[in-house]
């Protein structure tokens, strides 16, 4: 029995071995991904992450971008994913790349388990397995870690459906246990969309009492999923509703990177999608394999409707406002108008897609002439690629078509060809598909020129930020000297690798706050608003400046032709003032950006918040002071001054549920000042002010985690018990039970 358990195992070294392949280089070279968001943002989180973890911390604050904000409670962060323990044990790149790789085995075992549930024999489970895991979308993940762990346990999320359908007892842990995987690794969006694929796979014809089980199951599993994963789930709950995403607005249009006509002839075109600016640089999936989808499609079979109607759905989805669908999500979905980018929709239907296509290739086994539709279809999609002068796919399809053709015809040889038919789809999508996954020696995240710069006037921790203004003067290639290029010219979480904060925003759990102020205003912001927040330079390519302004440059980066140059006016990170103005916070944004506003000699209140009255106004009087000393401990920051008459203290960091003020241990009232930062009112005397972060909701969802935890344990052990109770029932032998 072993021996064939190992040998229905083999062809799942095509995909192993091609998957090896793709990511050489991260595996043996040392190198590490260079590309947008794995540079500009997981490196930098995942780095100071993985410093926290290793002292013994659970960092709750980010200090470096926008002004601050919560840590943990950022999903994309996938702060307590299992994967992350790699960074408490490990060093920082031996976890992120070890994190990196976490997925491939995840999703090669999950869709092999899930084509085997769908009835699909070993090599065409393998030709599954290859199509999803070589296919562009998992292989485009990769930059995006969060997504790409969710996209790993997307298959394992419908195995567990399936295992709900077939079985008479409840299983909410076959559903519950991968969707708290993809909850805890921070995609809401593909663990919503998951979710409603697994409901997909259990319409079917079934006795009443069948049916009302397995959606038991699902939804007992849907209920332990969420229970799992809500030391993740509350605080960011709380935290989203002090965000812009609670009504729908971001830095991006809801319509920015769609599935459109471009991105669908990229299916059968490599290089339909070179230069532009998209999420997916291929789509590539090859006439074949969608030739073989489209006779799965027509080929009868368990679930063969619920991977149709997934797939279709999750297309049309992903093209967003294009068609009515995206707004009945958007009404009927909770949380879906705070997603963006409707591309990222298509995940289903890239997992749907190859359980089709394996579906289809099977057929040629079959005994009547279906089995010839196979290879007549992927015959018909070389003919199509000749037409679009598509040649290179349609030269695998080509071959695709004659061994599905002689399979089909001979049909003592069909074993042997189905092994050629995988091997021709891994190869294809394993060599076109490679290059989404750009990797670069461990040098390129060495400080850049301007990164030196800033830290040498000033910029750190506890002093000035800088503002990322630089666009391009000159076009770059496109993949990899695009992202070096961003990276020099020091994009805004890239500084937080050198210890640079910065003004700007990268990180999505920015406030509600700083998008009215910042984002909604931005003109007014680069004009000199954000140095009334302490922020000393920006950056910018030449091009944009002024004549005077190029006179007062302080550092340049030839390569890519930026320059710093520091604000004209700007206030400390933290100063006492004895002005005190309050307006409803409505004016506040319009009062800050006009003539009237004092920067420096008055803080401007909010008449709503808790504990602001009109008595604590004030008539500006003087120039702002700067505090003593400032130190950053953890997540808190200790600010030490002295006043010689009661005043304002003010410190340029964002306000936040979360955040409080103390002095010795006694708590002290604060305030939102000047719309984005925080005030405390001190009265005359030497002061040692401590603000200090605490997550919402954090102890909360811990403990809600830790009982689902504790439930799913008892009720294993209550089930192996029954299990060893259960007299074991000896088949009886061939000549018992039958008449003498």
């Amino acid at each position: 029995m072993r021996a064939r358990r190992r040998r229905a195992l083999e062809p799942l070294l095509v995909p192993v071995l091609l998957l090896v392949y793709v990511f050489r280089r991260l595996i043996f070279l040392g190198e590490l991904p260079f590309r947008r968001d794995a540079s500009l943002l997981f490196v930098p989180l995942k780095q100071w992450m993985s410093q926290a973890l290793r002292a013994g911390a659970l960092p709750e604050w980010w200090p470096w971008d926008g002004l601050g904000m919560p840590f943990v409670a950022v999903p994309v962060l996938s702060a307590f994913h299992p994967s992350n323990l790699l960074f408490a044990v490990l060093p920082f790149k031996a976890a992120f790349v070890l994190q990196l790789l976490v997925p491939i085995p995840v999703a090669v075992w999950g869709t092999w388990r899930l084509a085997r549930a769908l009835g699909l024999r070993p090599v065409f489970a393998a030709l599954a397995v290859s199509t999803y895991t070589l296919g562009f979308y998992f292989l485009g993940l990769v930059e995006f870690t969060s997504m790409s762990l969710a996209a790993a346990a997307l298959p394992w999320l419908w195995w567990g459906s399936l295992r709900c359908r077939r079985s008479m007892s409840l299983r909410p842990a076959a559903v519950g246990l991968p969707l708290a995987w993809m909850l805890l690794a921070g995609d809401p969006h593909l663990a919503i969309m998951g979710s409603m694929g697994s409901a997909a796979f259990l319409v079917r014809r079934a006795p009443l009492r069948r049916l009302v089980r397995s959606l038991t199951s699902l939804v007992l599993g849907a209920g332990l999923g969420a229970m799992l994963a809500a030391v993740q789930l509350v605080p960011s709950l709380l935290l989203f509703r002090e965000t812009p995403r609670a009504t729908g607005a971001g830095i991006v249009g809801p319509d920015y990177w769609r599935f459109d006509l471009a991105q669908l002839s990229g299916m059968v075109s490599p290089d339909a999608l070179l230069g532009r600016d998209v999420m997916f640089d291929s789509t590539y999936l090859g006439l074949g394999v969608l030739a073989l989808a489209v006779t799965g499609a027509l080929a009868r079979g368990a679930s063969r409707g619920a991977l149709v109607g997934i797939a279709v759905v999750s297309m049309v989805l992903a093209a967003g406002s294009v068609t009515p669908l995206w707004s009945v999500f958007s009404a009927a979905v909770p949380f879906w108008k705070s997603f963006q980018f409707p591309v990222k929709a298509v995940g289903p239907a890239m997992l749907a897609v190859p359980l089709l296509a394996a579906r289809g290739a099977q057929q040629v086994l079959r005994s009547d002439l279906r089995r010839l539709l196979p290879g007549g279809l992927c015959a018909v999609a070389v003919v199509l690629g000749g037409a679009l002068s598509q040649w290179g796919t349609a030269g695998w399809a080509l071959g695709l078509a004659g061994v599905l053709v002689i399979a089909a015809q001979r049909r003592a040889l069909a074993p042997a060809l189905a092994w050629c038919a995988l091997v021709l789809v891994a190869l294809e999508l394993g060599l076109v598909n490679q290059r989404v996954v750009p990797t670069t020696p461990e040098d390129a995240y060495e400080p850049p020129p301007l990164a030196r710069a800033l830290a040498q006037n000033g910029v750190s921790g506890e002093g000035f930020s800088y503002l990322f203004a630089w666009k391009a003067s000159h076009p770059f290639g496109p993949g990899l000297e695009q992202s070096r290029a961003q990276n020099e010219a020091l994009m805004p979480l890239r500084g937080a690798l050198h210890g640079l904060p910065t003004s700007n925003v990268y990180l999505q759990g920015f406030s509600a706050r700083y998008q009215e102020l910042v984002l909604a205003q931005r003109e007014r912001w680069l004009g000199g608003l954000a140095g009334v927040f302490g922020t000393r330079f920006f950056i910018a390519a030449p091009s944009q400046l002024r004549p005077e302004q190029l006179q007062h440059v302080v550092a340049r980066d030839e390569r890519v032709d930026a320059v710093v140059v520091p604000f004209r006016r700007f206030l400390p990170r933290a100063y006492v003032t004895q002005g005190v103005t309050v307006r409803p916070r409505a004016e506040v944004p319009d009062y800050l950006g006009s003539p009237s506003f004092r920067a420096g000699a008055e803080v401007v209140l909010e008449a709503e918040a808790p504990g602001v009255s009109p008595d604590l106004a004030r008539a500006p009087e003087g120039a702002a002071r700067p505090v003593e000393r400032i130190r950053r401990d953890g997540d808190a920051v200790e600010i030490e001054t002295t006043l010689s008459q009661p005043g304002m203290l003010v410190l340029n960091e964002s306000f936040y549920e979360g955040v409080e003020a103390s002095e010795g241990g006694t708590p002290l009232p604060m305030y939102p000042a000047n719309h984005l930062a925080r005030a405390v009112p001190l009265g005359a005397g030497r002061h040692v002010v401590r603000f200090e972060y605490r997550t919402p909701g954090l102890t909360v969802g811990a403990g809600l985690s830790a009982s689902a935890v504790v439930l799913l344990s008892i009720a294993e052990l209550g089930r192996r018990r029954l299990r060893l109770r259960t007299p074991l029932r000896v088949a009886p032998a061939a000549d018992e039970g039958r008449p003498p």
